[in-house]
């Protein structure tokens, strides 16, 4: 195909490249979670068998829209396949749909030593600025403790854009978390309604990226540009269906992407009471 630069003035001039397209873009095929999850939890940081390493991850989705239940879903099943100690962090007033993980809820940090898979959920009836500096006080206490050579766990924060906005220290944590957790054996998952105002180490550190559709037209464009050319992506997820909680997952790293939805149900599992010897600085195995 002859190219604007290449053009030697005879004849009509080439059309303009867009370059909001990749011309190699294949759009993913849809694979049921109770096929594609298996996979996933296998592929989920061991790229290289010989020399498996933590992936980060991240989910998008607006309220009602299936990301928490998504994230439980990841959780259970790398416990259940790989022992994978996890620790789901939470800073909502209340709600139910935690208890179909069937994990225990602490807040203490403490309480992990028995409780290698459990949810962390400092709960207040405290608002405003107190409830803001109980959560800081408490979330602060929990990184700090898991900040330790071989950790080996996963930390999944529930609304990851609250915790940043605690205090700059906290902002600052969870950079750390995205950008060295990595060599401490911390896979680090991040959740957020939105992906403007998120932090960029969220999106450059992240080799999963799990994406609803938003219900506001206004943040298509964005929320396209998470996975690749605009143009490409904006159609993707015009076609998921909302009702069946359609999401897009992509690993851009190795440039694989999927259409899924969970259709297998989350029922309570109750984790092991004792961690295993290589989470919390035992022997460097990655979870």
């Amino acid at each position: 195909m002859t190219t604007a630069a290449q053009w030697d003035g005879q004849g009509p001039p080439p059309p303009a490249v867009d370059w909001r397209r990749d011309p190699s873009f294949v759009p993913p095929e849809r694979v049921p979670w109770s096929e594609l999850g298996p996979y996933f939890i296998d592929a989920w940081g061991r790229a290289d068998p010989a020399n498996p390493q933590p992936e980060n991850a991240e989910i998008f989705g607006q309220n009602g829209s299936g990301k928490t239940y998504l994230l439980m879903t990841w959780l259970q099943q790398r416990m259940i396949a790989r022992e994978s100690a996890a620790v789901m962090v939470c800073t909502k007033a209340d709600d139910e749909v935690f208890s179909r993980l069937g994990w225990p809820i602490i807040d203490r940090v403490g309480d992990l030593d028995d409780n290698p898979n459990a949810i962390y959920w400092p709960r207040t009836r405290l608002t405003g600025t107190k409830k803001r500096q109980y959560h800081e006080r408490k979330l602060s206490d929990l990184l700090d403790a898991l900040w330790v050579p071989k950790s080996n766990r996963i930390v999944a924060f529930d609304e990851v854009g609250y915790v940043e906005s605690l205090s700059p220290d906290m902002r600052q944590k969870v950079m750390d978390y995205w950008r060295e957790g990595r060599s401490l054996g911390i896979t680090t998952v991040g959740m957020k309604q939105r992906p403007q105002g998120a932090l960029r180490d969220m999106h450059a550190e992240s080799y999963w990226t799990a994406a609803f559709k938003p219900k506001d037209r206004a943040d298509l464009e964005r929320w396209a540009e998470l996975f690749g050319a605009r143009r490409d992506w904006m159609p993707v997820f015009d076609s998921l269906d909302r009702q069946s909680r359609e999401f897009i997952l992509a690993n851009p790293v190795h440039n694989e992407a999927y259409i899924s939805w969970v259709d297998v149900p989350l029922r309570p599992v109750k984790p092991p009471r004792r961690a295993p010897s290589w989470v919390g600085g035992g022997r460097n195995r990655q979870p």
